[in-house]
């Protein structure tokens, strides 16, 4: 893959950029008022906000390559467009849970957008109040029943609006076919739902997991499971999906009458897929986030980020419910979840014995880590298997997977 085209690396190539799209006015009256700070987080993208006495705006741009790996690892820069086209979308349907799109630039790979930094990344929320509890300082308050409201009619409006059922069998397939996002749902293939599942150079995990991780390469329920899993995400085009929907994906704040406000952001995978794939990422890593707070002895936070799961699922289904103009199939709602859960599963395998880790089990004290990394390894074990909730809980047996964990 050869792309040329200038990256953005610096304070005055991002105003030059701005300057040179019209946009810089917006910010300042004289462009040497600009200030750029980079704020890149993720995996994928480059990421800076541009701010001065008139406003400000995030600008993000894609590289030829995965962000977080280097030139080494190439992957087309085009997957902005894919966002790009996912926002215009989103800004139809649900206008208060996304940021709002400035300018798109395919040419190089950029994206004008919102400041979203007076918000904060829920999964970095996550990890600070299991920090602040820890240490006996004042725990910020989330409404997890809210967040799981908001994620949930999210991914209801945006699978309904998108989907067969609404959108008639012609407009489906053009969606599918202007929708297609094949290097990052082949990303997705390699890193969720085949390198975890074998030895790979890229998979690591911590010591605690050494006999299950061995065992995981030749359990035959798990590689059946996965199997499913995948015929999914590859063949059920269901409806337009986020692609990525985990804890850093969403942001909180509050508004300014100080009611919460939750944000989804960087639907940079969506394509049309198995509704249950967004469900069951937002799952999984609430099911995790739940199971590091657990583990470093905090029980009530524990069972209240639970509670983000089942109000995600009761919104997706009062959205369905709710529209009078389309008709499913009586088991459609089980599908979905059963679905939600495998898809659950996958991502937290990943998150335990994949490439990318996450960070509320990476935190946790030492003495808490093991607890917790098995308790996420066994509860994905059983979601795929099973495709089923079962409770969450920890186990001191180093060796056994008997003890299947799962939310509500």
């Amino acid at each position: 893959m050869t792309v040329d085209y200038a990256l953005l690396t610096n304070r005055d190539e991002v105003v030059g950029y701005l300057s040179l799209v019209g946009l810089v006015d917006s910010l300042a009256s004289d462009a040497a008022d600009v200030t750029v700070r980079e704020v890149t987080a993720g995996n994928m993208n480059r990421v800076f906000i541009a701010a001065g006495p008139l406003g400000s705006v995030a600008v993000k741009q894609a590289p030829p390559f995965v962000q977080a790996a280097g030139p080494e690892w190439p992957i087309d820069p085009a997957r902005i467009g894919a966002e790009a086209r996912a926002y215009e979308l989103l800004g139809r349907l649900v206008p208060d849970a996304v940021p709002s799109i400035v300018h798109v630039d395919l040419d190089r790979f950029v994206m004008v957008m919102e400041d979203l930094s007076a918000l904060e990344v829920l999964r970095d929320e996550l990890v600070r109040q299991v920090q602040d509890a820890t240490a006996g300082r004042a725990v910020s308050y989330i409404d997890f029943g809210g967040v799981g409201d908001v994620v949930g009619r999210f991914v209801g409006e945006l699978s309904l609006a998108t989907s067969v059922q609404l959108l008639g069998t012609a407009a489906h397939e053009a969606l599918v076919a202007d929708s297609a996002n094949a290097e990052l749902c082949q990303l997705t293939t390699e890193v969720v739902l085949d390198e975890p599942f074998r030895a790979h150079e890229h998979n690591w995990w911590h010591p605690s997991l050494d006999e299950r991780v061995a065992g995981l390469y030749k359990d035959a329920e798990v590689q059946a499971g996965v199997a499913l899993v995948r015929e999914r995400f590859e063949n059920a085009a269901e409806a337009l999906l986020h692609g990525d929907l985990h804890s850093g994906s969403v942001m909180i704040g509050s508004t300014p009458d100080k009611t919460q406000k939750v944000t989804v952001f960087d639907p940079e995978f969506s394509f049309v897929g198995p509704i249950g794939l967004d469900l069951g990422l937002f799952w999984s890593n609430l099911a995790i986030a739940s199971i590091a707070a657990r583990a470093a002895g905090h029980d009530g936070l524990a069972a209240a980020r639970e509670d983000a799961i089942e109000a995600s699922w009761q919104a997706f289904v009062e959205v369905w419910d709710e529209n009078d103009s389309v008709t499913f199939d009586d088991d459609f709602f089980e599908s979905v979840r059963t679905d939600a859960w495998r898809f659950a599963g996958v991502e937290a395998m990943r998150r335990v014995a994949g490439w990318s880790h996450a960070a509320d089990l990476e935190s946790l004290p030492s003495d808490a880590a093991p607890a917790a990394q098995r308790a996420v390894f066994d509860a994905a074990r059983h979601w795929i298997v099973a495709g089923t909730a079962a409770p969450l809980t920890l186990t001191d047996d180093p060796t056994s997977h008997d003890n299947p964990g799962a939310t509500p």
